[in-house]
């Protein structure tokens, strides 16, 4: 196939835009994108997706970037005129090879994938004057070096948000003042079960979120989350799950701790199926959803079994699988999944290995790998998937879709803490669903942010004051 690029005529605009490997790992859908432009995929790029099809983080999207090419290749007949991207703007896509160009700078060795992308467009700029060529890739020093080569470089930016969008996220939970006739309507029956009022526009509440209530003197005297039509009022001091309260560690600032008080009451509602946790580490975001886990399955019996998914990161640039050492698929992820082991072993009345290794070994709570998801049974589960900003909206899709009415998923993560070198904080699974869920809201779906340290002091002075450099 050779490319066809020469404007045919003077009103043909069109860009083209070179896809660098990350990016369609990133989005397998990411060919479909860019409207009625030009995409241009160089060969060694299909290269490095295939190395990547059995790795344990990226293998899944790494195979769906092969079938949905290989879909529209079969559907193709003229090749010089390029394949037809079927987004309702007829894009084109074409396949690269050759075109290095001779004038590429003699230090940049050409055996470094990065660098041959780079002399690949530098030729393509030089055999093609007419088009505007420009380089779509994650990797922000590559970015930086073509630009150097006056090569117009971009982030993929299908799928981010705007910083002052993210920082809206993190928000206490709202207080409200209710009028003395608002809260004699609240608490005229006698079944604290019917303690409701009418929801109020003006409050501009989402779907099952919490607010501190407060009494014209400016006294708190309760929460409320928000039912439909209505706002049930519940007890700060009664909120309790495996016995344990909302946690203040910081004393002299915080008096009360409404954001864990609303996100145990959504964790123990069994009518939210869907909860998002947002906090950054020693928020207690792991500690609430396994103490409700266990709660729901061994005490309510509501579940039948509790699953443990988290994504599996490495020191490699790529991620690697769990590995090929002797032992189970169990044994080897149990090191990965230290913070839900740690929750184990607090919440077993045996303070050792022997509590939480018979939880391990009787099935009840299960290990498992992301990769693996597509074949797991998540029926009448409460399942906690950790980490969630280290897996792209694309593997939150797959284990969404594995989900049923008789199962409860919890999604926790910190955004400010991104191993993956394919992922930033506006572009996780984490930040993804929580953005769909503020558009997409739901009776079932409930999210929280976790705004106070309450680990340790110790953890509290280091999250103040070292900065991680993000």
């Amino acid at each position: 196939m050779s490319l066809d690029l020469n404007p045919k005529s003077a009103d043909d605009r069109r860009s083209c835009y070179v896809l660098d490997t990350n990016v369609l790992l990133h989005d397998p859908s990411a060919i479909f994108r860019f409207e009625e432009h030009i995409v241009l995929i160089p060969l060694f790029v299909l290269d490095e997706i295939d190395s990547k099809k059995k790795d344990a983080q990226l293998g899944f999207n790494a195979r769906e970037i092969s079938q949905k090419l290989e879909q529209l290749i079969l559907r193709t007949d003229d090749w010089d005129s390029g394949i037809t991207i079927p987004n309702g703007r007829n894009g084109v896509l074409y396949f690269v090879n050759n075109y290095m160009s001779e004038n590429f700078p003699s230090e940049l060795a050409l055996s470094y994938k990065d660098n041959a992308m780079l002399a690949q467009i530098m030729g393509l700029q030089e055999r093609f004057p007419n088009r505007r060529f420009i380089l779509i890739t994650k990797d922000r020093n590559l970015r930086i070096k073509g630009w150097s080569l006056r090569i117009p470089c971009n982030d993929y930016l299908h799928d981010k948000i705007s910083e002052e969008y993210l920082d809206s996220f993190f928000q206490p939970v709202k207080h409200i003042t209710l009028t003395d006739a608002e809260i004699n309507e609240l608490f005229k029956s006698k079944a604290s079960d019917n303690w409701n009022i009418p929801y109020r526009k003006k409050w501009r509440l989402s779907e099952n979120e919490g607010v501190a209530l407060f009494d014209p003197s400016d006294q708190f005297f309760g929460m409320a989350i928000r039912k439909g039509p209505m706002l049930r009022y519940f007890d700060y001091y009664s909120t309790k799950i495996l016995d344990m309260p909302p946690k203040v560690l910081d004393t002299e600032n915080f008096q009360y701790n409404f954001e864990q008080a609303v996100c145990m009451k959504q964790a123990m509602d069994d009518d939210i199926k869907i909860q998002i946790i947002i906090g950054k580490a020693g928020t207690g975001k792991t500690h609430i959803a396994m103490a409700a886990a266990l709660e729901k399955v061994f005490k309510e019996r509501k579940y039948d079994s509790i699953k443990l998914i988290k994504p599996v990161i490495t020191k490699s640039r790529l991620g690697e699988d769990v590995g090929f050492l002797p032992g189970s698929l169990k044994r080897k992820l149990i090191p990965k999944m230290r913070p839900f082991v740690e929750k184990l072993r607090l919440f077993t009345s045996e303070q050792s290995d022997e509590g939480y290794r018979k939880l391990l070994d009787s099935g009840v709570i299960e290990l498992l790998n992301l990769a693996d998801i597509r074949g797991a049974d998540l029926a009448n589960s409460f399942v906690i998937f950790d980490e969630a900003q280290n897996a792209n909206p694309f593997q939150m899709r797959t284990l969404g879709t594995r989900l049923g009415e008789d199962t409860k998923l919890i999604v926790l993560g910190d955004p400010t803490q991104i191993d993956s070198v394919y992922l930033d904080k506006f572009s996780n699974a984490l930040i993804n669903l929580y953005e769909n869920a503020l558009k997409n809201p739901m009776p079932f779906i409930s999210h929280i942010c976790l705004i106070q340290m309450v680990r340790s002091h110790t953890s509290q002075w280091f999250e103040s004051n070292i900065q991680s450099g993000r």
